[in-house]
């Protein structure tokens, strides 16, 4: 027989036998208990400060868990990122080998933030960021003309609500406002329009990300974001988002289906619930010139031309057509705010509403971007004040008193030194309605 082919017969022989599985060898057995756990959690010292790289280390024999704020790690040797400073509390969880976990909380203190955590900056800006819904960016008409900051798309490459979505303003919690913010900690809160507060803490991972579609995946815990269904599979309120969009000004989150986080996500293999959110107080238009006519540099009375006051009229109409209310008939629309009433608007944002029976209610205003650049030059966002009969008609069958809905936004339609014309589009889009200013003298 050959001897290159004996030779070959032989090591397959010596290959087989070394090959045979050792069972159990490496099997994890006993236990220990936390007071003899040996782990650390130490920080970097840099320049003589205790930086927010975290050293952990675990020369026990069980598994690791570690949960230090920002995220959580399995490694028995780890280099993490913290992202607050003085004192915190870093988590271990051990399993030994006969299913037994044992836990320890490790006491840090951080001085200085001495290595930048990826991210962070933009969902906190300068240690506290309040983030409101976006209801600038994703023009639509899916229920009538508007802004849809939250609803869904069609698959895994939708950045916005694409093929279905509720109107700003339109749903449950649309004034609610979330905070995140560095306060001993990744601190959560959603504060709800009454003022009530739900707080806890949030965790992100830049690493996890989908292709083209997600920068990454943002955890909640304790709180979580205004809103959080899933549009047409409910899967309970959503506390794990991916992150599609995270920007100094715009943060944008999304899950699939049921409001699920997978890894198994594809293109076009999935239905997602998307939600949109700017800063507060962000606004993508330079509105410095319509607030200059509106308050005249410092302070501006407005009020009812005498003539034309309010109506309604076909969408996107430049004023009152089909039904027109004249200024002398506005009290038997809304009270007090008729002939003699007035609105003032200053340059620091408050807007007070003067009724003419001496009543005075007090607010604040913003200037926007134009819903519609074909048909206004801005938008005009009032809070706890609407103009004078800051109402739309034709709402009975949404239980408002008199068929009349308060409206606090509003398209500049025209606005020069001496006029202003304000105009709504009803969310169903079946009609306007119009308002008809002029400046005090």
């Amino acid at each position: 027989m050959n001897k290159s082919i004996i030779y070959s017969i032989l090591m397959g022989l010596l290959l087989f036998v070394s090959c045979d599985p050792i069972e159990n060898r490496d099997k994890m057995t006993g236990a220990i208990t936390a007071e003899q756990l040996d782990v650390t959690a130490t920080p970097l010292v840099v320049d003589g400060i205790r930086s927010n790289k975290i050293i952990l280390e675990n020369h026990s024999p069980i598994l690791s868990q570690w949960d230090y704020g920002m995220g959580t790690t399995n490694k028995a040797y780890d280099e993490v990122l913290v992202s607050a400073v003085g004192d915190m509390v870093i988590k271990f969880s051990g399993r030994n080998g006969d299913g037994t976990t044992i836990t320890k909380d490790l006491l840090v203190n951080v001085e200085s933030i001495v290595f930048e955590v990826v991210g962070m900056d933009k969902f906190i800006g300068d240690g506290s960021k309040t983030w409101v819904w976006d209801e600038w960016t994703n023009e639509r008409g899916f229920d009538g003309p508007g802004v849809y900051p939250y609803g869904i798309g069609g698959s895994v490459a939708d950045k916005s609500p694409a093929w279905w979505g509720l109107k700003y303003g339109t749903f449950d919690e649309n004034d609610a406002t979330m905070t995140f913010a560095l306060d001993g900690g990744a601190i959560f809160t959603k504060t709800l329009g009454d003022g009530t507060q739900q707080k806890g803490t949030f965790s992100f991972n830049m690493s996890k990300k989908i292709a083209d579609w997600s920068q990454g995946i943002l955890t909640l815990k304790g709180a979580t974001i205004p809103y959080p269904k899933s549009m047409n599979n409910g899967g309970g309120d959503a506390y794990e988002f991916y992150i599609l969009v995270l920007e100094d000004d715009q943060l944008v989150l999304s899950t699939v289906t049921g409001n699920e986080i997978r890894d198994d996500v594809g293109p076009w293999s999935h239905e997602v619930n998307i939600w949109m959110f700017r800063p507060e107080g962000y606004t993508s238009f330079d509105g410095s010139a319509q607030t200059e006519l509106l308050t005249g540099g410092t302070e501006k009375t407005w009020t009812w031309t005498g003539g034309d006051a309010w109506g309604n009229n076909a969408v996107d109409a430049s004023g009152p057509g089909w039904w027109i209310v004249r200024t002398a008939d506005v009290d038997g629309q809304a009270p007090g705010d008729g002939q003699g009433a007035t609105m003032v608007f200053s340059s620091d944002g408050k807007m007070v509403k003067n009724k003419n029976t001496g009543e005075s209610i007090e607010g604040s205003f913003s200037i926007g971007a134009p819903v519609s650049e074909k048909w206004t030059i801005g938008t005009l966002k009032t809070k706890d004040v609407t103009v004078l009969c800051g109402v739309a008609g034709n709402f009975a069958d949404e239980g408002y008193e008199d068929g009349k809905m308060p409206v606090y936004q509003y398209g500049i339609i025209e606005l020069s030194e001496t006029k202003m014309v304000l105009g709504f589009n009803n969310p169903n889009g079946s009609e306007g309605w119009y308002w008809i200013f002029g400046a005090q003298e």
